[in-house]
């Protein structure tokens, strides 16, 4: 044991027959996630009272907020051998619940609370009552999200703070999750392990890109940016001996990087505000839920590792396209980029649903995120997965 955590209580194993995805955090949370961001870019048609604020609490607490409870949830149970505190489709019903009032009653700001703060307890206390003490900074993303949400009126906090603390947090989960899927694919092709770094190098560069203002806050977002492209280069250099799906994931955790680069242009002027915002929302966050999300419904064979359909990489491509008309649009807002960024989207989205919806019927893959192995693995106790194969969480 590594981390000073007691051993997990052994997970039960797994019946005969796996529910529907549908019953499955990935396959509710994944989908209301998908469906936020297919209606994103079209917000601004309807007739709304603030259809800013609209636009960000759906985009940051929606679209993000449901795909980090579903990613959460689903390596939950690997963590601690415990299912979720409620069944998934009223965890699902209750935050659905949260946004129709956030958004039905916008003169009651705190109205959301009850609903998405029973999401966040039903996805906190598994990991509490398992004393689960190394997970509890991702375990505590959504209740972090809920109370950052319920605090945007008093607060005033800008959209690029929050931008900035998604992307502390993509770059966290990334950071855990890329060095973890490749090293068992490497083990699946009887290639040695490489070492990998700690975190806390990245996180402190962009901490000191956040905090500080001139060249000192630069240098820590161009030190954070080339940390990410460091830890996404194994999965993405030519001939890396890896499968498809992790380099996608690399490919998108690279998205990060120039996210930051772009924070850090915007503060030079050479760059307008909202186009290095949205190179961080669409082109970091959309590209790493995306290939996250994906990870669900992939091409499982047997004895190797995920391979991801024709509109996966569909959309991760329509999402870049969409990201960079984004950024065009704020460069040359005489052209029609603003439309085709939200077309590209909502269709990177509309392909991602076209695969996930239809297999919500049928039973839950597991691993949800990774690919069944059938080679032993020498790992410590605590680190035992469901019927010996991968653990859905980062280690």
């Amino acid at each position: 044991m590594t981390d000073g955590a007691q051993m997990p209580p052994p997970v039960p194993p797994l019946p005969a027959h796996q529910p529907p995805l549908v019953r499955h955090p990935a396959g509710v949370f994944f989908t209301l996630a998908a469906l936020i961001a297919l209606a994103l870019p079209w917000l601004w048609l309807l007739a709304l009272d603030d259809p800013r604020t609209v636009h960000l609490r759906l985009g940051i607490f929606g679209f993000g907020g449901a795909a980090v409870t579903g990613y959460v949830l689903t390596a939950q149970r690997a963590w601690t051998g415990r299912p979720p505190a409620l069944p998934a489709l009223v965890l699902g019903a209750l935050w659905l619940a949260a946004r129709g009032v956030a958004l039905g009653l916008p003169d009651q700001p705190l109205a959301f609370l009850p609903p998405a703060l029973a999401v966040a307890g039903a996805v906190l206390w598994p990991v509490v009552a398992a004393r689960r003490w190394a997970r509890l900074p991702l375990a505590t993303a959504p209740l972090a999200l809920t109370l950052a949400e319920a605090a945007l009126p008093a607060a005033d906090i800008p959209p690029k703070a929050l931008a900035l603390a998604m992307a502390a947090l993509i770059l966290f989960v990334g950071g855990r999750a890329i060095p973890a899927f490749l090293a068992t694919d490497r083990q699946r092709r009887g290639l040695p392990r490489r070492p990998t770094g700690p975190l806390w190098p990245g996180l402190a560069a962009l901490g000191a890109g956040v905090a500080l203002d001139g060249p000192g806050g630069l240098a820590g977002l161009g030190m954070a940016a080339l940390w990410v492209l460091w830890r996404a280069w194994p999965g993405i250099r030519p001939g890396a001996p890896t499968d498809a799906a992790n380099r996608m994931l690399c490919l998108a955790y690279a998205g990060l990087a120039a996210g930051l680069c772009g924070i850090a242009a915007g503060r030079i002027d050479a760059l307008p505000p909202l186009a290095a915002l949205h190179l961080l929302t669409l082109g970091a966050m959309g590209a790493m839920i995306l290939a996250f999300a994906a990870r669900t419904t992939m091409h499982r064979p047997p004895g190797a590792g995920l391979r991801p359909r024709r509109r996966h990489w569909l959309a991760l491509t329509l999402i870049g396209v969409a990201t960079l008309a984004r950024v065009a649009a704020e460069l040359d807002p005489a052209n029609p980029w603003l439309t085709l960024s939200g077309l590209a989207w909502s269709g990177a989205w509309a392909a991602f649903l076209s695969a996930h919806a239809a297999a919500l019927p049928h039973p839950t893959p597991h691993p949800v995120l990774s690919a069944a192995r059938s080679f032993p693995m020498p790992t410590p106790p605590r680190r035992a997965t469901l019927a010996g194969q991968r653990d859905d969480g980062p280690q």
